[in-house]
């Protein structure tokens, strides 16, 4: 007798991707590890095996149905790629045997990309800790089994979850704040659009603790140095031909810190920074503002409203009932005549807790970039190694290099890596 494969239903916030995707993008992210020795495929292909029975979010394939795309179970056998250096370059789904993310390696590193739709950078960190955890007890490493979901445990119906639903509180259509979505025309980065596949990546990395004393000496946190920063980077660098637009940093809000629960499923929403550049604001100017800013986004009874938001405007019937050719055909034709409204992306996935005795060198977050937003930036930390990457599709460099070297010009040691892309573009 044949059996019925398990189907889930794509959860609030990763309806639209699927709808989005074209054949040069899709909405990707990378995260990726550095070892302290070289990667055996064998053993990352034996981990990547074992771990799945572990995950069933993650081992399905996309489907589409009458009004939405759904997940169903994929009982496939998953593979494992030697990286070809093309940074978040589609997946080709017919190589993957239609899973819907890719690991790579190359020498020392491991990489995961990502499509959204399956999950966002905390459930997909979650996936990437316990595959390092793997590879490594197969290898013979002692590990501890703390901080990370162990690959012989059951999976529960809570990471399994839709928290947007769960967490969604009753609002008339009428109460809808849609104008928080909307925001306003933003300044937009230019550049020489890179030719061929692949994206430029700028890397630093540095020390947490100093990064934090640092901000501490400036009566800030972490996270509002490094939007400060961005902020005036990019003020700078277009300081000749400044306009009457604002900078719009477009800040990804991790709602388990909010609201709580464990879903390996997208859980997300994003927070908008609004700032107006000028050739005078100082450094302490932009961290002000941010810092209000950051503030007032952030606090719960404003997200709230926001996820309420989000799913009411969802379950509209107009838009529930509406054909997914037809959902396909409206998005594109909007794609046509609205622009993005950030200038940036800027997502911290944070400090992450690993096992006892898990040896990595230090971890990192790409974030998928567009024309429309050409240069986004992702932060993370491990071991007190806060490693900010910035990734790009235009030729120019000249924000990544505004924001480490005024890092450097605070006192701080970073170390600067780089895939050189821009060179390749002359080729």
């Amino acid at each position: 007798m044949k059996k019925f494969l398990n189907w889930y239903k794509l959860d609030n916030s990763a309806k639209l991707y699927p709808i989005l995707i074209t054949k040069n993008s899709q909405s990707l992210f990378r995260l990726s590890a550095l070892l302290i020795e070289e990667i055996d495929e064998e053993r990352l292909s034996q981990a990547l095996s074992d771990i799945m029975p572990r995950f069933p979010s993650f081992a399905v394939r996309l489907r589409n149905g009458v009004f939405w795309y759904y997940l169903e179970e994929n009982n496939r056998p998953t593979k494992v790629f030697r990286d070809d250096g093309i940074m978040l370059k589609p997946i080709d789904i017919a190589a993957t045997n239609h899973y819907w993310f890719r690991v790579s390696y190359f020498s020392k590193k491991i990489n995961i990309d990502f499509f959204h739709a399956l999950t966002d950078a905390s459930g997909g960190m979650e996936f990437f800790k316990a595959l390092l955890h793997r590879y490594m007890t197969l290898g013979g490493q002692q590990i501890g089994n703390d901080n990370v979901l162990e690959y012989l445990a059951p999976s529960s119906e809570s990471e399994m979850e839709d928290s947007f639903q769960t967490n969604y509180q009753k609002t008339r259509l009428k109460d809808l704040d849609l104008k928080s979505f909307t925001g306003i025309k933003p300044m937009f980065l230019e550049g020489k659009l890179l030719n061929g596949q692949g994206y430029g990546a700028i890397i630093g990395t540095m020390s947490a603790s100093g990064f934090k004393e640092k901000a501490k000496q400036l009566n800030t946190g972490l996270n509002t140095l490094i939007c400060a920063l961005l902020m005036q980077s990019i003020a700078k660098t277009y300081e000749t031909k400044l306009k009457k637009k604002p900078i719009v940093m477009m800040i990804p809000v991790n709602l388990h810190r909010v609201f709580g629960g464990n879903s390996l499923r997208n859980f997300v929403l994003f927070t908008r920074l609004c700032i107006m550049p000028s050739k005078d604001k100082t450094l302490e100017d932009y961290i002000k503002e941010c810092a209000e800013q950051l503030a007032e986004g952030t606090k719960k009874e404003n997200i709230q409203k926001q996820l309420n938001t989000t799913v009411r405007s969802e379950r509209a019937a107009i838009f529930q009932f509406m054909p997914l050719p037809l959902k396909y055909f409206a998005f594109k034709v909007g794609k046509l005549f609205l622009k993005a409204r950030q200038t940036m992306i800027f997502s911290n996935v944070g400090k992450i807790d690993i096992p006892q005795n898990m040896t990595l060198e230090k971890l990192a977050v790409n974030i998928n970039v567009s024309r429309q937003s050409p240069v986004n930036v992702g932060a993370i930390t491990v071991n007190d190694k806060l490693v900010i990457s910035f990734t790009r599709n235009i030729v120019e460099t000249e924000i990544e290099r505004n924001f480490f070297t005024t890092i450097a010009s605070l006192g701080l040691d970073v170390q600067i890596a780089s895939n050189f892309r821009e060179e390749q573009n002359v080729l």
